[in-house]
């Protein structure tokens, strides 16, 4: 694009902003005129980002006395619109636009930086339904800037970002559908730019300097210290004053102070340069111990200033063990089968834990096996124990895994541990397993991960079965291309299955066919950090059912004890009663082609 007719096409309401905001100096004495042209770029919804030529002008004197008022201003601007804004918020049905400009803006002296924030209200403007660019104006007024001695010397002010809070409304007056309703765009300067508007001299008439003293950090916290041990901060006093800064005392008082020392090289400190107090913490007796940092200095206005100190003496460390579960119970299984279970093991304390033993004790220890990696765990480190029950005969079997450990005050842990034998009918075996795995949607590459349950009756002699199958509600992100833009959609996702799920188990392969409604409660994306919905709804759904085939993978088995995987692919029907964009859902999400991945375990 020609910057010239940029400039033409995309006047913002920056210009003025920039030019009054940053400061009001334009009814000083001695004013000069000042220009400075801006590029940004502004991110719009759906048509993306979008350049913008600010022509900022102003008077602003090349001097300003200390103390002396200046402004407040009125402030008027005009915006264009250009022709891709226009085409996307006709888009929706927008008939206005109004809303806030926002200006941030730096003025930067020898005090610092300071931030001028100037609001500019955009008032209810008609959209021409013709094409080409339109204007609207906006009117705001920038606060008043008075500077002190700490400001003397040299001083620029910058031009800085700028946030456009912007609502369209239909013509009944409501506010247009998302994204383009309401939105915020966060405009960006282009890098590389001169972006100083003005530079000018802050003078006092009286300009006798005083020193100022400045302490970071305000407070020192050492926490936990091994008794016998030490640790050290350091305490930087600065002099961001104009005269020389003389310290005339540094000491350490409080209920602690015995336990704390400090050394430090401070005597005087030039204007601009700082000096260092070194603290050392020497923990004694245990708890928490307190005390103040205090340094005198001839800052006429803070001439005392304290810095709290805390520290905690802690004794010998100790490991400290932590066994998760506590108790198994492996619930019934049938007769000559087995169940398995993984008991974690972690060192929860500040010193090394040692695993002295594991053990099985107990009437029936003999129908329980354990295995195990445990011998020495670090801080936080943890390792497993495997305990795996077979049902010798019916009945309930009970027993105690045992672990010791040289834990001071836990030496020995006990995981009570308890399983049933079932020797009941023959004809059918029930099965619980937890399924874990993800769907494709080939329709925009998106993956969904899947995760529930599946309760199984199978017929031994048939090799049949039906399943209740129950899937969690799930998300996953896609990308959709609208217009100029492409977004990143959020879809929420649930399953109604209809009907049981059926299947066969035959030489250890399982094949298996469910139906299910596949549901999409809510879709949305994010612009410039806001969440703005797509569609879904309560009542948004495939049009008909989903059939779901799947069977173990090629060279892989299937039991009902121990599990394994199942694979296969679908359809996606249109999805129906999902708001507005419904059509535009279904572009990214109905087709076939669909890949679905699972793993399933028994559910102990």
């Amino acid at each position: 694009m020609n910057p010239t007719n940029a400039r033409k096409r995309s006047r913002l309401l920056s210009s003025a902003v920039a030019s009054a905001s940053l400061m009001a100096l334009g009814s000083a004495a001695y004013a000069e005129p000042v220009n400075l042209t801006l590029e940004y770029s502004c991110p719009f919804p759906l048509i993306g980002d979008q350049p913008i030529f600010a022509e900022i002008s102003a008077d602003i004197p090349a001097e300003v006395k200390v103390g002396e008022p200046l402004g407040p201003f009125q402030i008027e601007a005009l915006t264009t619109v250009n022709e891709d804004s226009r085409l996307g918020l006709k888009l929706v049905g927008s008939a206005t636009i109004e809303g806030v400009a926002t200006s941030t803006n730096i003025i930067t002296t020898g005090a610092g930086d300071r931030q001028i924030v100037v609001p500019l209200t955009i008032p209810q403007s008609p959209i021409p339904d013709q094409s080409g660019a339109f204007t609207v104006p906006a009117t705001g007024e920038a606060e008043q800037q008075v500077f002190d001695a700490a400001d003397v010397g040299q001083g620029t002010i910058s031009v800085g970002g700028l946030v456009l809070d912007m609502v369209a409304r239909t013509a009944s007056g409501d506010v247009a559908p998302a994204p383009i309703g309401e939105f915020t765009a966060d405009c960006t300067q282009v890098a590389g730019q001169d972006n100083i508007l003005q530079t000018f001299e802050v003078v006092n008439d009286d300009p006798v300097p005083d020193p100022k003293i400045e302490v970071t950090p305000d407070n020192l916290e050492f926490g936990n210290v091994q008794l016998g041990l030490s640790a050290e901060q350091s305490v930087t006093i600065a002099n961001t004053g104009g005269a020389i800064l003389g310290i005339n005392a540094i000491t350490i008082d409080g209920s602690a102070a015995s336990a704390y020392m400090q050394t430090n090289d401070c005597t005087t400190v030039a204007p601009g340069e700082s000096c260092t107090v070194d603290v050392t913490y020497f923990p004694s007796g245990e708890g928490e111990q307190l005390a103040e940092l205090s340094i005198q200095s001839d800052d006429p206005d803070n001439g005392l200033v304290g810095v709290p100190m805390s520290g905690t003496s802690v004794l010998q460390p100790e490991p400290e063990i932590s066994v998760d579960p506590q108790s198994v119970d492996f619930g019934k299984i049938q007769v000559g089968t087995s169940a398995s279970a993984d008991i974690t093991v972690s060192n929860v304390g500040d010193e090394v834990l040692y695993i002295n033993g594991v053990s099985l004790d107990g009437a029936a220890s003999g129908d329980f096996l354990q295995t195990h990696d445990c011998a020495m765990l670090t801080q936080d480190q943890a390792c497993t124990i495997t305990v795996t029950y077979t049902a010798p005969a019916a009945g309930v079997s009970t027993a105690n895994l045992v672990i010791e450990s040289d834990d001071p005050d836990a030496g020995v842990v006990d995981v009570a541990l308890q399983g049933e034998g079932d020797s009941g009918s023959s004809d059918t075996v029930d099965f619980l397993l937890d399924l874990e795995g993800a769907t494709t949607i080939n329709a925009n590459g998106s993956s969904l991960p899947l995760s529930g349950s599946i309760d199984a009756v199978l017929e031994l002699a048939t090799g049949l079965f039906t399943a209740n199958l129950t899937i969690a509600p799930t998300e996953g992100t896609f990308q959709i291309s609208r217009l100029f833009r492409r977004l990143t959609a959020t879809a929420e996702v649930t399953f109604e299955q209809v009907g049981d799920t059926t299947g066969q188990l035959a030489n250890s392969v399982l094949s298996s066919e469910s139906q299910m409604y596949v549901q999409v409660p809510e879709v949305t994306t994010r612009l410039f950090g806001f969440k703005i919905p797509l569609g879904g709804g309560s009542e948004c759904r495939t049009i008909d059912p989903v059939t779901i085939a799947m069977q173990t993978p090629d060279g892989e088995t299937f039991e009902p004890l121990t599990g394994g995987n199942l694979s296969g692919t679908y359809d996606l029907p249109p999805l129906e009663n999902c708001g507005l964009l419904t059509d535009v859902l279904n572009l990214f999400m109905a087709g076939s082609g669909n890949t679905i991945d699972l793993e399933l375990t028994p559910n102990l």
